[in-house]
């Protein structure tokens, strides 16, 4: 059986690897995962591939083949095999995660053809039928190879769920302290992740303007910005009221700069990490009976600032995204209701 093993390695980062039960390492998967390990990707993300890799691995013993020589067509028998078999929360895998999974396994692939390793699925690709159509902008990077996925299944693509302001009120209302208050106010008015958030210290807000520093850093309490550039976010004179407020009711003192610390439970001074906000958001769902995550509040902040006209360029820069193309595709959850209004406007101002 193959299983995902967590390592803590000297220099504080956490690193997946996929074994077998007899710990014996899987070596091109390992190589493969430190690899994006010494690149500086996220460990979310290492751990997430670490996972998609280790189904891979499963369905190669399952079959008793071997990646180098795996066919497209049996490859596409994994398709199957990932409907048939439940993940490890027992529930069956959707289209889109069977798609993010391929995806994990096609870079693999990548990286192994990179490195001159010859095998059926990056042959097929090497050699496979030339499109006459070009993605948008192919212009701009005509001389870098085009990156096609390995293989895709066709999903249906479902928005995610965005906040309306009487749930954001209900949220807000079941914060039991200012701290908490403040956290869900930022991540709503802001659009940060939660990582920036929880690594934010006092020296990067500027309250008399209004502005909060994004500044990608190494952090104790294991909060990635993610973003690679530092960027700045504009914030209103009521949020900023809101950390006034905390500092002064709540905020005791620390050894450290950072803006969110554990004074109710946990180890006390520390910073706040992943584990106690997802306790926290945990804990406001059920008193407001709303399904929330942080993250919603940042596709809830990006769809706001489309429906109020704001250019998507600006958008772009808001939310630290080093690509247009990113916002409009993930973070755009227009609803027909909101096609309707401005075919509506559309309308008013041509008859003008």
């Amino acid at each position: 059986m193959v299983r995902v093993q967590r390592i803590i390695v000297p220099d504080t980062q956490e690193r997946c690897w996929v074994l077998f039960n007899s710990n014996q390492p899987l070596i091109a998967p390992n190589q493969y995962l430190s690899y994006l390990h010494h690149l500086g990707r996220s460990p979310n993300t290492v751990r997430a591939y670490a996972h998609h890799l280790q189904a891979f691995s499963k369905f190669l013993c399952e079959e008793n083949r071997d990646w180098t020589t795996l066919s497209l067509t049996e490859l596409a028998k994994f398709v199957a095999w990932l409907r048939r078999v439940s993940s490890s929360n027992g529930k069956a895998r959707s289209d889109t995660t069977i798609n993010t999974i391929l995806a994990a396994v096609g870079s693999f692939y990548e990286y192994q053809d990179r490195l001159g390793v010859e095998t059926n699925i990056s042959r097929s690709r090497r050699f496979g039928a030339k499109s006459p159509y070009k993605p948008f902008l192919h212009h701009i990077s005509r001389n870098r190879p085009l990156r096609r996925a390995v293989m895709q299944v066709r999903a249906i693509r479902r928005l995610p769920r965005v906040f309306s302001a009487q749930e954001v009120q209900a949220l807000l209302n079941a914060c039991a302290r200012q701290r908490d208050r403040l956290l869900v106010s930022l991540l709503y008015e802001s659009g940060m992740r939660v990582g920036q958030v929880l690594g934010l210290r006092h020296a990067d807000i500027r309250s008399y303007d209004g502005e909060i520093d994004i500044i990608p850093r190494a952090n104790s309490n294991g909060a990635l910005a993610k973003s690679r550039s530092p960027y700045t976010v504009h914030v209103s004179k009521e949020l900023m009221e809101l950390y006034a407020d905390y500092l002064v009711h709540e905020y005791q003192e620390a050894t450290h700069d950072y803006v969110f610390v554990n004074w109710w439970g946990g180890s006390i001074g520390a910073p706040m990490t992943y584990s106690t906000v997802i306790d926290l958001f945990r804990k406001l769902s059920a008193r407001a009976g709303i399904h929330a995550t942080p993250h919603m509040f940042r596709h809830t902040h990006a769809t706001d600032l489309l429906r109020a006209g704001w250019d998507p360029a600006y958008v772009q820069r808001r939310l630290g995204h080093a690509q247009i193309q990113t916002t409009v595709n993930t973070y755009a959850h227009l609803s027909n209701g909101d096609l309707g209004k401005m075919f509506a406007r559309y309308q008013k101002e041509r008859a003008r």
